[in-house]
C-alpha cells in the first residue's frame, strides 16, 4: 500500500509539471525553442536586457541609458510590470536550457485604451522620459484599433537576443511564435514600434504594415537632434502592424488569464 501511495503521489507530481510547463511556440534548426515566458526567467530576463538590449537597442544607446542607474532602474520597473501579463515569449538554448533572447509584449484593449488614465505614462528620469515620449509622439497620430478594425491586439514592447545569437532569423522567427500565440488566444493583430532598417525589413517580410515613422534628424529637442547614433541605414522609427487574416475576433472579448493556451508543441527539429 506504502509503495502504491508513493507511486501515486509521484505520478500527481510529474502532471502537475506537464500543467507548468510552458507551452512551445517554435524551434529553429541552430538549436533555440520559443516558449512561454515564467517567472522563474524573469531576473535572467532583466539581466539579459541591462547586459545586451540597453547598450545596444538604438534609441537607449544614443542617450546611454546603460550608464544611468536612475534610468536603468525605471526601465526594469517597467519590464518587470510588463512581464507580469504572462504574455511575453523567452527564447532558449535547447540542452542548456538558458535564456538567450525574450520578446516583451502585452495585450491592448479599446475599452481600457479610450480610459484618460491609461493614456498617462508617468516617468521620472529624464532620459527614460525622452525614448518614452518619443514613441509616444510615434504611437498617437495613428488609431490602431480603427485601421486595423480590431478590438484588441498585442503590442511588442521588447525584442532583445543575445549578441552571439543576432544575424541567424532568429528575431524573425520570434516574431512568427508571436503571431502564433497572438492567434490562439484569439488577438487578431500584432503590432510594435521598429527602430532599425533591418527590423522594419523584417517586419515587412511577415506582412506587417507601416503606418507612423519618425526620422531621427528631424526629431529635435532644443533645436538638438536626440537620437545621433543610429547606424548606417536606419533612418527612422516605424510603427508597423500585422492584421491575422485567420483570427476572427469574439464579439464579447474575455480576458486571458495567461499565455498558455491550446497548441501543441511544435516537432523536434535536430540541431545543428
Amino acid at each position: 500500500m506504502a509503495r502504491s501511495a508513493e507511486a501515486e503521489v509521484e505520478k500527481m507530481k510529474l502532471l502537475e509539471e506537464r500543467i507548468k510547463a510552458p507551452s512551445i511556440w517554435g524551434r529553429v534548426p541552430c538549436g533555440v525553442r520559443f516558449e512561454d515566458l515564467q517567472e522563474k526567467r524573469y531576473e535572467d530576463a532583466v539581466r539579459l536586457l541591462k547586459n545586451h538590449y540597453l547598450p545596444e537597442e538604438l534609441t537607449y544607446r544614443s542617450l546611454k541609458i546603460s550608464d544611468d542607474k536612475e534610468g536603468v532602474d525605471e526601465f526594469v520597473h517597467n519590464v518587470r510590470i510588463w512581464m507580469k501579463d504572462k504574455m511575453s515569449i523567452a527564447a532558449v538554448k535547447e540542452g542548456t536550457d538558458k535564456l538567450v533572447g525574450v520578446l516583451i509584449m502585452r495585450i491592448q484593449e479599446k475599452n481600457a485604451f479610450t480610459r484618460t488614465f491609461s493614456r498617462v505614462k508617468i516617468t521620472y528620469n529624464e532620459k527614460y522620459t525622452t525614448v518614452m515620449k518619443f514613441y509616444k509622439d510615434i504611437e498617437t497620430p495613428v488609431d490602431l484599433f480603427e485601421k486595423l478594425g480590431v478590438k484588441r491586439f498585442f503590442k511588442i514592447y521588447i525584442l532583445a537576443l543575445k549578441s552571439r545569437y543576432r544575424h541567424r532569423g532568429i528575431g524573425k522567427e520570434m516574431l512568427k511564435a508571436a503571431i502564433a500565440l497572438s492567434a490562439s488566444a484569439s488577438v487578431p493583430a500584432v503590432t510594435g514600434i521598429f527602430t532599425t532598417s533591418r527590423s522594419q525589413q523584417i517586419a515587412d517580410e511577415l506582412g506587417f504594415e507601416k503606418h507612423h515613422e519618425l526620422y531621427y534628424v528631424r526629431y529635435l529637442i532644443d533645436e538638438q537632434i536626440v537620437f545621433w547614433d543610429t547606424g548606417i541605414g536606419n533612418y527612422g522609427a516605424a510603427l508597423m502592424a500585422y492584421r491575422i487574416p485567420s483570427v476572427e475576433e469574439p464579439q464579447e472579448l474575455k480576458p486571458q488569464p495567461s499565455s498558455r493556451f491550446n497548441i501543441q508543441p511544435a516537432e523536434d527539429d535536430d540541431d545543428d
